[in-house]
């Protein structure tokens, strides 16, 4: 189901009802721009902390245009999980101090053209969001007693118009008619909140209130004396501005407060720009960003890391070709291992997808990761088990437990990275030094070419005449040393900080330098 501003206030108890009775939660976002360059391309060199430093500067500019959520719940008298899908249009808003940004790069806007990307739902009908330091600063100013006068301030010269007619209507109705009560129609939740308190304070004799039925609709009694007349209080005034400038906001705070699992694939992006979009700027502290976001859902999975450790446990012509959630999807949905699918659980759809469903629309890519997380969890349940049987959720989280709050890196020095500690040592071979024999300066792209053959591998400058190169296997790193033993043009060793370091070496000198001058010092005092 599609969420935007037109249906979210009718579909919220739903929401939350389906969100309560879920075991885990599939989990997809679609981006607006992709990150691209040379900046940011993945390298083998790369710790999870540098690959962090190098992605915070530029989330900044980027936003989640679409979430997808999938509750998958389970009926344990027929040994089934029901999939409620949920897509979410979101769109930043400009409120008051408050007015947040994004790039469209014309790459991405391609991208999702070729996918059918709406963009109508997403500049009309985007759902809007605060982070929780975004929502601070309105709570400060409520407190503060400044939000109304902030928010008339920056109106709009149409709202403003809307506004000035609106208050002619009351003072007309006033000093010209006898009725009771009086309806204005404002559509815009904010011009809506600041016309209550505009219309309190230029007439104070009477109540206003939301109309029942209608939340478009304020209800202007008269005065007390109306049967029926009632104001509604400050509190319940900006309660429900507050409920719609969350937005989906709202959604984020039920998945935290219910701490349900997170099932996603490939991850890691994706709880970047969680915190930078839900919880406010990125930490410089790479650990702050790690213990953030495990505060916020203490239990993630990435079917992306877990498939490619639980790869090793087939053989050549069992296992899928690429763990791209595709691929992987119609791996299992196609059931290509036999072996893999005997007393599986029956998935079943509460709403089913079109048929020419978009592997790139937020909602089916997060049924697509629940899925797999499902068919992954119950074999790593039966080889544990013994048994081939229909498996519940308890089991399944018990048998994923050692994959919990691991995300894949993509082409890094690490395999994952560790949301409750410390991330693992590097799983590539040692770096390897090349020095140029023949040029006084090296050329990295001539290196490049002449090793392109041998593997996996990249290359970055680390002097003049030097440069640095990671393999991502150990074979590739020994065929490089064992080709280059005896060459003339290039001497290529495994990388040694006291024997490369230029620090290590103008440390070294500096040390012998100051050895042979105390030795001369003291040999000239003792022939004295």
């Amino acid at each position: 189901m599609e969420i935007t501003t037109k249906n979210f206030s009718e579909q919220l108890d739903d929401i939350t009802k389906n969100l309560k009775r879920s075991c885990f939660v599939g989990f997809d976002a679609e981006f607006s721009a992709i990150l691209s360059g040379e900046t940011f391309k993945h390298r083998l060199f790369d710790s999870n902390e540098e690959r962090y430093d190098k992605l915070k500067s530029k989330v900044n500019q980027m936003i989640m245009t679409q979430i997808g959520l999938t509750m998958f719940q389970y009926n344990r008298d027929i040994d089934t999980y029901n999939a409620v899908c949920y897509t979410f249009h979101l769109c930043p808003q400009v409120f008051g101090d408050i007015d947040q940004s994004f790039i469209f790069q014309a790459s991405t806007v391609k991208f999702l053209c070729r996918h059918n990307f709406d963009f109508n739902k997403f500049t009309y009908f985007g759902l809007p969001y605060l982070s929780k330091a975004e929502e601070e600063v309105i709570k400060q100013q409520l407190e503060d007693n400044t939000l109304f006068q902030n928010l008339s301030r920056s109106l709009e010269i149409e709202d403003e118009r809307l506004l000035q007619s609106c208050c002619s209507e009351v003072s007309k109705w006033l000093s010209n008619s006898e009725e009771g009560t009086l309806y204005l129609d404002i559509k815009n939740p904010v011009l809506r909140y600041i016309t209550h308190n505009e219309i309190r304070m230029r007439f104070p004799g009477v109540l206003t209130t939301d109309s029942l039925g209608n939340s478009n609709k304020v209800l202007i009694y008269r005065d007390k004396l109306v049967e029926g007349a009632n104001s509604a209080p400050k509190t319940v005034l900006e309660e429900n501005l507050k409920a719609h400038l969350l937005g989906f906001s709202q959604i984020i705070d039920l998945l935290a407060s219910y701490k349900k699992p997170i099932i996603g694939h490939n991850i890691f992006l994706d709880t970047i720009l969680l915190h930078n979009q839900f919880i406010g700027p990125l930490p410089n502290k790479y650990s702050t960003f790690k213990k953030n976001i495990h505060e916020l859902f203490p239990n993630i999975y990435d079917t992306k890391y877990i498939s490619h450790e639980m790869a090793k446990m087939l053989t050549f012509d069992e296992v899928w070709k690429s763990n791209a959630l595709q691929d992987l999807y119609e791996f299992f949905s196609e059931r290509k291992c036999k072996k893999l699918e005997q007393g599986v659980n029956p998935i079943r759809l509460s709403i089913p997808f079109a048929v020419k469903q978009s592997y790139h629309e937020a909602g089916w890519d997060s049924y697509c990761s629940g899925y797999c997380f499902i068919r992954l969890g119950h074999w790593a349940a039966c080889v544990i088990s013994g048994k081939n049987r229909p498996v519940g959720p308890r089991e399944t989280l018990a048998a994923m437990s050692p994959y919990c709050n691991r995300a894949n890196t993509i082409r890094g020095a690490m395999p994952y990275v560790n949301f409750i500690g410390e991330d693992p040592k590097s799983h590539r071979p040692n770096v390897l030094h090349i020095k140029a024999l023949k040029d006084r300066v090296i050329n990295v792209g001539q290196v490049a070419s002449t090793l392109a053959n041998f593997g996996n591998i990249d290359i970055k400058p680390y002097g003049s005449r030097t440069a640095l190169i990671a393999t991502s296997t150990q074979y590739t790193a020994d065929k490089i040393l064992k080709q280059f033993k005896n060459s003339r043009e290039y001497r290529i060793s495994e990388f040694s900080v006291y024997k490369h370091s230029v620090a290590s070496r103008v440390a070294m000198w500096s040390g012998a330098i100051l050895t042979g001058s105390l030795m001369l010092y003291f040999f000239h005092r003792k022939m004295k």
